[in-house]
């Protein structure tokens, strides 16, 4: 009796394995087949002067570098992506005793639209994409501003690539 129920636990155990691994792919695919993007500068509703310049670069940059989607002109484009700065932030974050700030947060936040030229409708619209980074003032061999920026634009990105590009 305890072969019997040790075999149908392996049945049903194997039988879930194999539901579940019915249909796989690799291959990623975007939200409506896109595989051109366009990408213009960004609007800036911020204080901060061209940071939506310093911004759409990284997105460029991010786009190409992962190679999922070709960065092309608007004409070419399967779908544009349109954004706005929001908001720019540099905040003191930690304090030391005398209540000096140590270390600050550098937050971003933009929203964004992915638009289909030949359809005229959004994809997605309106997503609001925000991002961190902490740093030091001092040098202290700690995360500089430099450095908690770069992170700053590599989750705006990736926060871009997630609503862009779904994966199996």
């Amino acid at each position: 009796m305890a072969r019997r129920g040790t075999w149908l636990v392996f049945c049903a155990a194997a039988l879930a394995a194999f539901v579940s691994c019915g249909y796989y792919s690799t291959k990623g695919r975007t939200a409506g087949d896109i595989k051109r993007i366009a990408v213009p500068y960004l609007s800036n509703e911020t204080a901060e002067p061209e940071i939506e310049i310093e911004i759409t670069r990284s997105i460029i940059d991010g786009l190409v570098k992962d190679n999922t989607l070709k960065v092309v002109a608007g004409t070419e484009a399967d779908a544009v992506l349109e954004g706005t700065v929001e908001r720019y932030q540099n905040v003191p974050f930690t304090f030391d005793t005398k209540l000096q700030a140590q270390q600050y947060r550098l937050v971003i936040a933009i929203r964004a639209s992915l638009f289909d030229p030949k359809t005229n409708t959004y994809i997605w619209r309106d997503k609001g994409i925000d991002a961190h980074g902490d740093y030091y003032l001092e040098a202290t061999g700690q995360r500089t501003y430099d450095e908690a920026l770069e992170d700053v634009y590599r989750y705006l990105v990736e926060g871009i690539l997630n609503a862009t590009v779904q994966e199996w």
